[in-house]
């Protein structure tokens, strides 16, 4: 049981993964200065650009 939940886990996640526009890496970076900082979402769009 526990090894199908972590292969949905494991497909679920791979399929989001290749859907993203930008790497993960940019992603996460993103995220961490949107907590960290008082940042607005049009901020952040524009750091990914």
């Amino acid at each position: 049981m526990l090894d199908f939940r972590q292969s949905l886990i494991n497909s679920t996640l791979n399929r989001v993964l290749k859907r993203l526009h930008y790497p993960l890496e940019v992603m996460l970076t993103c995220v961490r200065c949107y907590v960290a900082y008082p940042l607005s979402l049009r901020h952040i769009e524009e750091m990914m650009q």
